[in-house]
């Protein structure tokens, strides 16, 4: 189940721990790294747009996806800033 906010957004995260900015449609998303966890809160019209996209990583698979759902324990950590 994805984890929301109360306005509704959905909890995403990158594959790794180095910020990252992103832009659907006019929308900027900034993915935000605390507790060795990058993610931040997308709209959830946005969610399978950034979902399928892929980083760029030069091997012959042609690289996985660059962002996942966050799980309840990535927000709680990332939110609390690796506390409780």
């Amino acid at each position: 189940m994805a984890e929301k906010d109360g306005n509704g957004n959905v909890a995403l995260k990158h594959y790794n721990t180095n910020p990252k900015t992103i832009k659907i449609g006019s929308i900027v998303y900034s993915f935000v790294p605390h507790a060795n966890i990058c993610l931040a809160w997308v709209q959830e019209g946005h969610v399978d747009q950034v979902l399928a996209i892929k980083h760029k990583c030069g091997c012959a698979s042609g690289g996985g996806f660059e962002f996942r759902y966050a799980n309840e324990s990535d927000v709680r950590r990332w939110t609390n800033r690796g506390g409780g």
